[in-house]
Parts: structure tokens; sequence; C-alpha cells
């Protein structure tokens, strides 16, 4: 059973605490105040999200295309199986594998919810029989990644219970009989996480020991890694980090009816969402956030890594547990960092000689300086923004989420491959001297004049978050341009990518180098949201629903249960 080993010092601080955040909630979160720049909207239960006024044959599916993608989902299994079953990852250039997330085979937990959806079941049965019979949770291979872990591997397991649940598996399928033993998987797994949160704030440890049963901080190597990362007194940790976990916990305890689970996730963020702490700008916290104090140990502002999911679970909980305590409060406080975002965050490009039009970016702030460089990864923030919008009814943040999404589909448009960078630049509208950032090379200076940004990184690490965006784009308007440009995408993975072994990241999007640009990696995402995406995209819009489902930040389906 999830627990707390604290001593009564400690207990008592995080009692009181928890009393204070709610008597906050009480007179502040239902009080019905207006904030000064907008009036609040409480979304009510049941509201739509899925768009209704498909007309003259939109709308319906394209199995044409959704096959195709499933195709890519075949051939990314059938090589897994055959070269690297069981492993965390397979190199998909090498033919070779990878123990990179703990050794319980992560490929395996992670896709497995986009198999059952695409209805691959002799390979879902493959998947669910080794999870049970061969996975074992409560040891690890190194030092455990409590964010890495819940996302993945106990989403993963949840999500296929809860499409067992809803029928998705039809009765028949053998995997129907075996939903208790993943359950129990689930519930081994999350019990041996329980140390995570045994902290004097609740918020989690940057890593779990699975021998000693102690949340511990991030390994030395973690620092030897990246040389450029700060150290503080005591062990500090993101917003994503620590707010990752909501979602999943709360599935596990509505699963199980133990409560423990929900509760400890929500101490977890409880410092984030009632930040205590001065910003200057409401919603939004300042990080990376000392886990023992609870207090910020630095001034940066942002939706990109390391902070982008705690932003998006804030809404995203809200929809899946309409009618719950704080959820009115999640929406509020999305809501003022989605405000937060449009005013100081998002900007226009300057246009360039060869490249008039203007595009809508989101940057990122440091200790008072705008930084102009946005990530592959911050482009979930168009698709969450829509989503958002669309169950709040705020028009204003549909037109910020569509304009963010056309700024990543520019990014991929301007690429010789069409497929986008790891990050990339731009010059902000109102000039080069608030701008971080300026072309540092004359490849860049031409890359800026040309389309108007520059490659920061040009890798590409067959990341999912544009085509998500435009998933959530497709479902919430109809408009059929989002299935264009995630044909666009999938065109491209597949002339640029597809290897013997299975899919390949690109060292350069610039490149058009075939096997010699090829990046022997590929994440378990490529499978578990990137594939998924793409193929929902292509499918009935009754599939998949945004009005049954809500999709974690590692794509995995959980039921709204009213």
């Amino acid at each position: 059973m999830p627990s707390f080993r604290r001593n009564p010092t400690s207990s008592f601080k995080l009692l009181a605490a928890f009393l204070i955040i709610t008597f906050y909630l009480v007179i502040r979160g239902f009080s019905g105040s207006e904030s000064s720049s907008h009036k609040r909207r409480h979304a009510p239960l049941g509201a739509h999200i899925q768009f209704e006024g498909w007309k003259n044959g939109s709308g319906h599916a394209d199995e044409e295309k959704a096959t195709q993608v499933r195709e890519a989902m075949k051939h990314t299994f059938s090589k897994y199986r055959e070269y690297a079953w069981g492993y965390d990852d397979i190199k998909p250039v090498s033919g070779g594998n990878g123990t990179s997330r703990n050794g319980w085979g992560a490929f395996i937990v992670d896709t497995a919810s986009t198999l059952a959806l695409m209805g691959m079941w002799d390979e879902l049965e493959l998947e669910v029989d080794h999870i049970i019979d061969k996975v074992n949770f409560t040891t690890a291979y190194g030092l455990v990644d409590p964010f890495e872990t819940t996302i993945r591997y106990l989403g993963g397991l949840l999500s296929v219970v809860d499409l067992i649940d809803a029928g998705t598996v039809p009765p028949g399928i053998i995997i129907n009989s075996k939903r208790d033993a993943l359950l129990a998987q689930a519930i081994t797994l999350a019990d041996k996480l329980a140390p995570s949160f045994d902290t004097p704030t609740g918020m989690v440890w940057p890593r779990v020991n699975f021998t000693t049963n102690e949340g511990s901080p991030d390994p030395p190597s973690v620092y030897l890694l990246d040389p450029s990362k700060p150290r503080y007194k005591n062990p500090s940790i993101g917003p994503a980090r620590a707010g990752s976990n909501i979602l999943e916990n709360r599935v596990l305890s509505r699963l199980t009816g133990n409560v423990a689970y929900v509760n400890n996730a929500t101490r977890a963020w409880a410092p984030l969402v009632w930040n205590k702490f001065d910003t200057p700008w409401p919603g939004m916290v300042d990080a990376p956030i000392d886990i023992i104090t609870g207090a910020p140990v630095g001034r940066v502002r942002h939706w990109d890594a390391g902070h982008d999911s705690y932003y998006e679970y804030l809404i995203k909980v809200a929809l899946l547990a309409q009618g719950d305590l704080y959820t009115p409060f999640y929406q509020n406080v999305w809501t003022d960092a989605v405000t937060a975002l449009r005013h100081h965050l998002a900007s226009r490009s300057a246009p360039q000689d060869n490249h008039k039009k203007q595009h809508v970016f989101m940057g990122k702030q440091e200790a008072g300086w705008f930084i102009n460089e946005q990530s592959h990864l911050s482009c979930f923030a168009a698709g969450n923004i829509m989503l958002g919008a669309r169950f709040l009814n705020h028009p204003n943040f549909l037109t910020l989420g569509q304009a963010l999404l056309e700024g990543c589909r520019h990014v991929y448009a301007s690429t010789p491959t069409h497929i986008g960078p790891e990050t990339w630049s731009w010059i902000p509208k109102f000039g080069y001297g608030n701008a971080t950032f300026h072309p540092s090379s004359d490849r860049q200076l031409q890359e800026l004049n040309d389309t108007g940004i520059w490659m920061a990184d040009a890798q590409f690490k067959l990341r999912p978050e544009y085509v998500e965006s435009l998933f959530y784009g497709y479902r919430i308007t109809g408009e059929e341009r989002y299935r264009d440009w995630a044909w666009d995408a999938f065109r491209a993975f597949e002339r640029h990518c597809k290897t013997k072994f299975g899919y390949a990241g690109l060292r350069d999007v610039t490149l058009r180098g075939g096997e010699s640009n090829w990046k022997d990696e590929q994440e378990s995402f490529w499978g578990a949201e990137t594939l998924k995406y793409l193929w929902l995209i292509f499918k009935d819009p009754s599939v998949g629903s945004l009005d049954k489902w809500v999709y974690s930040t590692e794509g995995h389906l959980f039921r709204m249960i009213r």
C-alpha cells in the first residue's frame, strides 16, 4: 500500500499544509471572484469537445491512410519482436537493443494501448502475456525515474485496463480475461513508487531506489551528462516531473478504490497549484523548485521541456474528474497559465527579406530574459490550449492554439525533409534587442532569410507533439487541413526515417542523407504516441473520442467517469 514513512514533525507539517490548502481553496477557488484580465469559466459537466459540424463526407474515416499508418506500427512491432523482445528499446539502424527504462520492456508496456486501439490482437496478446508473466516491477536496473515510469509504464498498464473495461477489446478476445492481472501489475508498480512522495513537501524525489525503497536526488551522472545543469543546496525538481502524475494516480484510485494514490499525487503538485511564492504571472510557477522547502531556486518560466506536462495536466484532470472538489480551481490555474503564455511567451516572428510571412512561436523567460527558442516538445501546447478552449468555451484561446500549431507546421514545411527539428529560433517582431539568441553561422543566417527561422538543434527524435496537436486540431475544429498536414508528416517519416529494424531519428532534418543521417535510437513514444495520433487522425472521430477519453502526456487513454 502507498504510504509515507515520515517522522511525527514532518507528518504534522504536511497535515497543516494540506489544511491551509483546503482553506485557501474554499475562500478563493470557489468564491466566484473574477480575474482582472479575464472572466473565469467553469465548464458544465459533460461539456462537448469534438467538432460536430462535418459535412459533405468530411469527418469520415480515411481507411487507406489509416491502414498505411497501421502498417508502420506492424513494421515497428515485428522488428522489435524479432530483434529486441523484452528489452526497453530496439536500435533501429543496427538491430541491437537497449535498457534505458529500468529493464521492464518499455516498448511493450508503452505501446500496448496503441495495439488495443488498432485491433492488433495477436501482437497485444504477446505484450500482455509478457507483462504478466515476465515483468517484475519489484526490482529495477538502476535508479527509477518516477516521472518517466509513471507516464510510460503505469499509464500504459492502466490504459489497457480502461480500454478493456470500455469494450474496446471485443468480447471473446482472450486479453479480457487478463484484465485483473494487468491491474495487479499496476498496483505493484505504484506501490514501489510510493517512496518517491516521501519528502517534507510531498513533492516527488527525482529518483527512487527500488532496492532500499527510498527516494533520492538525481544521480551524479545527470550532472556529468549536462555540465550546465545547476546544483542547489537541496534536491530540486521541475514542474513537469513534480506535477505529471495526477491523471495516472487518479485512474488507479478509481480502479482500486484506494484513495491513497490520488492523495499522494494531489500533495505532490500542491506546492505548484497552490503556489505561496510570489510570481509576476498568475498561474505560472518559477522553477526549479526545492523539494525540501517548496521554494523556487530559479526564475525560469515557460511551457517548454521540463515544465510542459504540469500545465497540460491542469486542464486534463479537470476533464477527467469533472465534478471533483478541486476541478474548478484547476481550471482557473490553467486559464491563468494560458493567459500568461499569451501575453508574455507567445511571440510573432519578424519578416525577413525572402520570407515576409509572420508566425507565432512560444519562447521562455529566465531571470527577466526572453529566450527566443522553442522545442519540438512544446508543440503539444497548441493542442492542449485548443482542448481547454473548447472545454471552457474560450474562443480567444482557440485562436491562440491554432496560431501556435500553424507555427509548428511552418517549421516542418521549412526543412528539406519536411520534418521539424528538436529546437529552433526566430527574431521576435519587436526586434533583435529583445532576443537572447541570434544566428551564429552562415547557415543559420541563410535559414533565417529563407524561412524566418533557423535550426538551433537540427535533430529529430521521432517526437509526437506536432502530430498530437494536429489530432486535437482536427477533432476540435473539423478543419481538413490538419489531416493534410498529418499525411505530409507521415509520408516524410516513411521517406526519411524507416529502416530495416524500425524507424530512426535524424541527425539533421535539413539533410536528405539516408542511412548516414539516421540516429540509432527509437524511443517507445514512437509507437505509444506518434503512430497512435497519426492513426487516430485518419480514423472515424468516434474512435478514441475526446468526449469520452482523456489522453495522458504519453498518449494513453483514460475514461471520463462522471
